[in-house]
């Protein structure tokens, strides 16, 4: 088994499970604090510049069958002009080059290598976002309606592939995400409102094995930073880390943090 770690706690939380369930798997590690992962006494490689053909060539070198991906990877490696012949090839192949294409495409010359890709479902089955209240006060009326806006409108986004989230302040879009992430996301918005709540979804054909959306601690602080009050993930499509972390920062800064119904497809 081999596990690709981008940045965030996620695939720390994955290993610390693996290891936990007696698995040993090698760790590719695009990240710069790759030295933590040392201390579970597995192999790391890390990867300080994406090149699938080298990756793709050690995965088939060291005979690895299973592999899981978490973290954050950036993609702006679509624009690097000095991008390796695998990466250049995905790429040219592909009509729509959002993150649901990418990875997909990605996923794809992966499994043709006679690698299957692993879901975090069965290795994180209590990180997932339940509906309704999770953690921090019960939020307001004028929450609830953002939230019932911002719902709405990221039904309509989704299948775009952006906006898995966005910032909504009085029933109006403050910020969406699209490249950039979560955190510059918040920090956007709370330039420019420094109010609002910040909804998250997933969209709905979007591979569960490697790429559901994560919230955490470090949201809640960039949102108490930012003057947001309330944070609401999709129901059953969003991982939650450390939940009891989770729980005293939302009650430190009196973040509301619910769980929502599914988005309404467009």
């Amino acid at each position: 088994m081999a596990l690709v770690a981008g940045e965030g706690d996620l695939p720390l939380v994955i290993l610390k499970n693996l290891v936990a369930s007696g698995e040993t798997p090698v760790v590719y590690a695009i990240r710069p604090d790759w030295q933590d992962i040392e201390a579970y006494g597995l192999s790391v490689i890390p990867v300080k510049e994406i090149n699938l053909v080298k990756i793709f060539g050690s995965l088939v070198f060291r005979r690895i069958k299973r592999l899981l991906l978490a973290g954050y990877v950036s993609k702006t490696v679509i624009y690097d002009d000095s991008a390796d012949s695998e990466i250049k090839g995905i790429v040219a192949g592909l009509d729509d080059r959002n993150d649901h294409a990418l990875l997909g495409a990605v996923i794809d010359r992966v499994e043709k290598l006679g690698i299957s890709v692993l879901g975090y479902d069965s290795i994180l089955p209590d990180m997932i976002a339940s509906e309704g209240h999770i953690a921090g006060p019960e939020p307001s009326a004028s929450d609830l309606a953002d939230v019932d806006y911002g719902r709405a409108v990221l039904g309509r986004l989704l299948p775009l592939s952006f906006g898995q989230s966005l910032v909504v302040c009085r029933r109006s879009v403050v910020a969406v995400e699209a490249m950039e992430g979560t955190d510059e996301t918040i920090t956007r918005a709370g330039g420019i409102s420094g109010a609002g709540v910040l909804v998250k979804g997933m969209r709905a054909d979007q591979d569960r094995r490697y790429d559901i959306p994560v919230v955490g601690t470090k949201t809640l602080e960039s949102m108490a930073e930012s003057g947001l009050s309330c944070l609401a993930v999709e129901s059953g499509n969003v991982l939650i880390m450390d939940r009891e972390k989770l729980s005293e920062a939302a009650s430190r800064h009196g973040i509301s943090v619910i769980g929502m119904a599914s988005c309404p497809s467009s």
